[in-house]
C-alpha cells in the first residue's frame, strides 16, 4: 500500500514537473515574440496587437457561444484590414483598426437585427456581446499601437510588458509557495492575497529601476497601478469564463490557456496606462 501511494506521488511530482516546464517555454515563447515585435518597429508592433487583438475577439465571442458564421465574417474582415495594412503607409496604418471597427460593427449588427431565427431578446443580447467586445478586447490593443507611436512610446509599451509579466510571474510563484489567503475563491481560486502583495512588491521595485534608466516620473505610478489592475483584469476575464462555464479560453498556449487568457491582464491595464501617461504628457 505504502508503495502504490509513493508511486502515486511520485508520478504527481512529475506531472507538476512537467506542466510547470511546459508553462515555462510557452510563456517564453509568448514574452520572446512580443519583444521581437516591439523592436522591428512600428508596422510589425501594430500588426502584431491586430492579430492578437482578433484572436482575442474570436475566442470572446466563441465563449459567449456566439454563431460561428459571424465569427467567420471576423476572420475575412481580418485578413482584410492586415491586407489593407500592408499596403498603406506605415504611419497611416491605424487606419486599417477603423476599416476593420466601421464595416464590421455594421454588418454584425445588421445580420443580428434582422435575422429572424432570433428573439428580439436575443437580438439585444449578441449585439451587447459585440459592443463590449469591441470595447473590452479590441479599444485597448489599439490603444496600444498608438501609444508606441508616442514619444518614447517603444521604451512605455516595454515596460508595461515587462511590469505585467513581472506581476503575473511573482505573484504565482509567490503565491504558489506561501499563499494561503485567497482573494476570491469563487473566481479564482489560486489567487492569493500574499501573491498579490509579493507581485506589487517586486514591481515597485522594478518601477524604480525603470524611473532611472528611463527617467520618466511615470514609471512611479504605473509600476503601483499596473500590477493592481493586471489582477483585476485577470478576475474579470475569470468571471467572463466562469459565467459561461468555460475553464480556458483556449488551448494554444498549454499551461496557460488561449489568447485571452495570456492578454487578459494586458487588455485591462492599457486604458489605465493611456490615462497615466496622457495626464502627465498634457496636464503635469
Amino acid at each position: 500500500m505504502r508503495f502504490i501511494d509513493f508511486k502515486f506521488e511520485n508520478n504527481n511530482e512529475k506531472k507538476k514537473y512537467s506542466n510547470f516546464i511546459i508553462r515555462f517555454l510557452t510563456g517564453l515563447i509568448y514574452v520572446v515574440f512580443i519583444i521581437f515585435s516591439i523592436e522591428k518597429g512600428e508596422k510589425i508592433f501594430r500588426m502584431t496587437m491586430m492579430i492578437l487583438s482578433f484572436f482575442c475577439l474570436f475566442e470572446f465571442l466563441l465563449i459567449l457561444k456566439t454563431k460561428k458564421f459571424l465569427i467567420k465574417i471576423t476572420s475575412l474582415f481580418l485578413l482584410f484590414s492586415i491586407f489593407i495594412d500592408f499596403m498603406i503607409e506605415e504611419k497611416k496604418g491605424l487606419i486599417s483598426y477603423l476599416i476593420f471597427f466601421i464595416p464590421y460593427s455594421i454588418i454584425f449588427l445588421m445580420i443580428q437585427l434582422f435575422s429572424e431565427k432570433n428573439s428580439d431578446k436575443e437580438k439585444i443580447i449578441q449585439t451587447s456581446y459585440l459592443i463590449f467586445g469591441l470595447v473590452y478586447i479590441i479599444l485597448p490593443f489599439y490603444l496600444a499601437s498608438y501609444i508606441y507611436t508616442i514619444h518614447n512610446g517603444k521604451k512605455l509599451i516595454l515596460g508595461v510588458f515587462i511590469l505585467i509579466w513581472t506581476n503575473d510571474s511573482l505573484s504565482y510563484l509567490i503565491g504558489k509557495k506561501w499563499g494561503k489567503r485567497k482573494i476570491s475563491i469563487s473566481i479564482s481560486p489560486k489567487k492569493s492575497i500574499e501573491g498579490a502583495i509579493g507581485g506589487l512588491f517586486f514591481c515597485i521595485v522594478l518601477g524604480f529601476y525603470l524611473y532611472k534608466t528611463w527617467g520618466n516620473k511615470y514609471w512611479f505610478i504605473l509600476s503601483f497601478i499596473i500590477p493592481i489592475f493586471s489582477t483585476i483584469g485577470d478576475f474579470v476575464e475569470s468571471s467572463i469564463k466562469r459565467s459561461f462555464y468555460v475553464k480556458n479560453s483556449g488551448t494554444f498556449f498549454p499551461g496557460h490557456g488561449g489568447f485571452l487568457d495570456r492578454l487578459d491582464s494586458f487588455i485591462f491595464v492599457i486604458p489605465i496606462v493611456a490615462t497615466v501617461v496622457i495626464s502627465f504628457i498634457y496636464i503635469f
